[in-house]
């Protein structure tokens, strides 16, 4: 090259390294969940895998992946204390640290056990029945079942750190409010089948009463199914003596004119030869119509007993922030849920009812996703029933509603109010762990315009 000639160097760009994938939030979260796992069973720890029965206990003492020994006994849940007796023994022998049951929870059993453990300060956690049977399936290649096998199974899933951290209420006012809620629903729900039953009875019965009342667990309608009794003897009735009787059960105010337009329709059918059902069904009718009355009653009942202990929980205040919320079921989910301090993310709580949206999709195939149904179906129950109030009440849930009626991918009603009821949850639990009170979108988007 000459003095004047100026060389120019062509550096060809080096490719840019790939960006390192992050660490998001809820990877941490679960990282840190899966620390707090081994820390309870690591180290010089024993575990006992214990398959929970009503009296024959089948028990797996293991460390590490090693199984010291088995034992099988009969005994009571609240009288596994000789339990805790003998794994103290092969603690020592084995000169191990501290000892940690791992149980199924098999029905109310597992809280008798818990109890146990809690009063002798041993810690327990507990193994879903989920994970025990997929682990029988993948060890055995069988179905196969029988307990000291569930107990090495359970002990083993234990160590992996394949365990739940539920635990007992954290107070009485916890326990007892769980005991409510889960007591209404159970009512509700067969107060709705004597509903559907009356109704039924009635149709079969006297098809053409829906003339006269369509609405069969209406006051007057309960107080003339209480009257009934076989037609053979209701027809030698008179008008006066008809109406005397329904009026005897009638709880409060009804009309009496519905008793003497119904009563010329009960002696038609006593007189139509075709009829088969007009002795028996009466005393169904009768029966339900007690059965619903009883069950409302418990309603009642066991809903005042709830909203008084939720008045008293620190938390109402947040919940109680959301506006168009209903107190009661406000009541009912907390209850349900328990202390939302021992869930780490909102969307543990959705999981926790089981409506999380469970994807289903496999290289170009997309499926349709459904909610996994795998969670606490009460609180599922509760959450859709508070989402339907805060549709109607609340601005914020109301657009986010329409928004997925109307997207171009638009939801059907029952899964726009499924998503609501999980975004309820999942604030829930963001109000109560932060203690902050609620603050409309809505509106804060137009004090910043």
């Amino acid at each position: 090259m000459g003095k004047n000639t100026t060389a120019v160097l062509e550096v060809e760009a080096c490719p840019a390294a790939p960006e390192l994938p992050r660490v998001t939030r809820g990877l941490r979260r679960e990282q840190e969940k899966r620390r707090r796992k081994r820390a309870r069973v690591e180290g010089a720890t024993l575990i006992v895998g214990l398959d929970l029965a009503r009296k024959n206990q089948a028990a797996t003492f293991q460390h590490g992946p090693e199984i010291l020994s088995r034992v099988r006994f009969q005994a009571k849940p609240q009288e596994l204390k000789a339990l805790l007796r003998q794994a103290e023994g092969v603690r020592t022998r084995h000169d191990l640290e501290r000892i940690v049951v791992a149980l199924e929870p098999a029905g109310h059993y597992w809280k008798l056990a818990a109890e146990v453990f809690a009063r002798e300060a041993v810690d327990y956690v507990v193994v879903h029945p989920l994970s025990v049977k997929r682990a029988r399936e993948e060890t055995r290649y069988t179905r196969e079942k029988t307990d000291p096998r569930d107990g090495d199974l359970i002990a083993q899933l234990a160590w992996e750190g394949k365990f739940t951290e539920a635990m007992l209420p954290r107070s009485r006012d916890e326990g007892a409010m769980d005991a409510l809620a889960r007591e209404y629903m159970l009512v509700r729900k067969a107060s709705a089948a004597e509903r559907t039953r009356l109704t039924n009875f009635w149709d079969q019965l006297l098809p053409e009463c829906s003339d006269i009342f369509e609405e069969t667990t209406s006051r007057t309608a309960l107080s003339l199914a209480l009257a009934l009794m076989p037609l053979s003897e209701l027809v030698v009735l008179s008008e006066e003596q008809w109406c005397t009787r329904v009026r005897g059960h009638a709880p409060g105010p009804i009309r009496i004119s519905w008793a003497r337009r119904l009563l010329p329709i009960l002696q038609a059918a006593h007189a139509d030869p075709v009829r088969r059902s007009t002795e028996g069904l009466p005393a169904r009718i009768r029966n339900a119509a007690q059965r619903r009355m009883l069950l409302e009653a418990q309603k009642q009942s066991l809903r005042t007993e709830l909203l008084r202990l939720y008045a008293s929980r620190a938390e109402s205040a947040y919940l109680d922030s959301i506006p168009g919320s209903d107190p009661f079921y406000n009541a009912l989910v907390l209850g349900l849920v328990g202390d939302f301090a021992s869930y780490d993310d909102p969307r543990a709580i959705v999981k926790l009812a089981g409506s999380e949206v469970n994807e289903n999709a496999s290289g170009d195939f997309t499926g349709r996703s459904r909610i996994s149904h795998r969670g606490r179906s009460l609180l599922r129950s509760a959450a859709y029933q508070q989402a339907r109030f805060l549709v109607r009440r609340n601005d914020d849930f109301r657009a986010r509603f329409f928004a997925l009626r109307t997207r171009a991918d638009r939801l059907s009603e029952l899964q726009a109010y499924v998503a609501i009821a999980n975004s309820y949850l999942r604030t829930a639990h963001v109000l109560v762990c932060n203690r902050q009170l609620y603050r409309s979108e809505m509106r804060s988007k137009e004090g910043r315009g």
